[in-house]
C-alpha cells in the first residue's frame, strides 16, 4: 500500500487513534427503512444548531420536525433557521420522563451539556469538555405530554442525543412510542458518561416491549484505553413496517 493511499484510508475511516468511523451513512439509509411509510413528523431531541435536523429535512421534505433543545446558546440559531423553513419547529425544552423546571450542566463542550453531570468515563475522554461551568434551570416535559398538548401530531421517528438521559426521555414517551413511531434513532452509551445515564442494554430492553430491534450501530467511540464507549444506534419497528408495506 503506498504511502498516499494508506493515509487516505486513515482519514477517511478512523477519527483519532482507533476510533473507526462507520462506511455506512444513516440519514441516507433511512428512506430506504421506511419505504412506503408517509413521515409526517419527526423530533429530533437535542437539536443543538438544528445540523440534524436539516438533514432530516432534505431525506424527508414532506415532514415537520419538532427540534428539542434546552441549551440557551443554540436560541438564536433554532429561532432563525425557523423563520426561514416553516417545517423546523424548534422547541426550547428538555426531554425526561416527569415535567418540571430542571438543572441543566452547562460544561466547557457544548456537546456534553446535559441534565445529569458527566461521570469519571467523561472525564477520561473529554477531561477539558467536560467541565461544568454553569447550571441553569430549564423546563422539561415528557413526549406524551407534549404531544398531548400540541394536537399529538403523528410521529415517525424520534432521534436522541441528550447525553445519557435517552432511556428517560423514551420511558416519558410510551404512548408516542406505541403509536406511528417506527424508527428510533439515538446516541447509546455502552460505558456510563453520565452520573445515573443508561446505558445501551436498558434502552434496547425498553425499545423491544414496545416491538422495536436494533438495525444497526454506526460511528463508535473509544475511550484512550481502548473501552468502548458510545455510538449511534437505529431502532426499526418491523411490524409496522409489514403492515404499511401490505397495506
Amino acid at each position: 500500500m503506498s504511502n498516499r493511499f494508506s493515509v487516505f484510508i486513515k482519514q477517511k475511516f478512523f477519527a483519532k487513534g482507533r476510533n473507526l468511523v462507520s462506511v455506512k451513512e444513516p440519514f441516507s439509509l433511512m428512506p430506504k427503512l421506511l419505504k412506503g411509510l408517509k413521515v409526517n413528523g419527526i423530533i429530533d431531541a437535542g437539536a443543538s444548531n438544528g445540523r440534524i435536523s436539516r438533514r432530516f429535512l432534505r431525506w424527508f421534505p414532506d415532514a415537520k420536525v419538532y427540534a428539542f433543545e434546552p441549551n440557551p446558546a443554540y436560541l438564536n440559531d433554532l429561532k432563525e433557521y425557523a423563520k426561514s423553513d416553516p417545517r423546523f419547529c424548534p422547541q426550547f425544552l428538555a426531554l425526561s420522563d416527569s415535567r418540571g423546571s430542571f438543572e441543566l450542566n452547562i460544561t466547557s463542550s457544548r456537546g456534553n451539556v446535559s441534565l445529569l453531570k458527566p461521570s469519571k468515563h467523561l472525564h477520561d475522554v473529554d477531561p477539558e469538555g467536560s467541565v461544568v461551568e454553569t447550571v441553569e434551570k430549564v423546563q422539561v416535559v415528557t413526549i406524551d405530554d407534549w404531544a398531548e398538548e400540541n394536537g399529538k401530531p403523528s410521529i415517525e421517528i424520534l432521534k436522541f442525543d441528550i447525553q445519557g438521559n435517552e432511556l428517560k426521555a423514551l420511558k416519558g414517551a410510551s404512548r408516542t412510542l406505541s403509536g406511528s413511531v417506527a424508527m428510533v434513532y439515538t446516541e447509546v452509551c455502552f460505558n456510563p458518561m453520565y452520573e445515573e445515564g443508561a446505558v445501551f442494554g436498558q434502552i434496547d430492553l425498553l425499545l423491544r416491549e414496545y416491538g422495536f430491534e436494533l438495525y444497526d450501530f454506526y460511528g463508535p467511540k473509544y475511550g484512550p484505553n481502548g473501552i468502548l464507549f458510545w455510538a449511534n444506534a437505529i431502532f426499526i419497528n418491523s411490524e409496522k413496517l409489514r403492515s404499511v408495506k401490505h397495506s
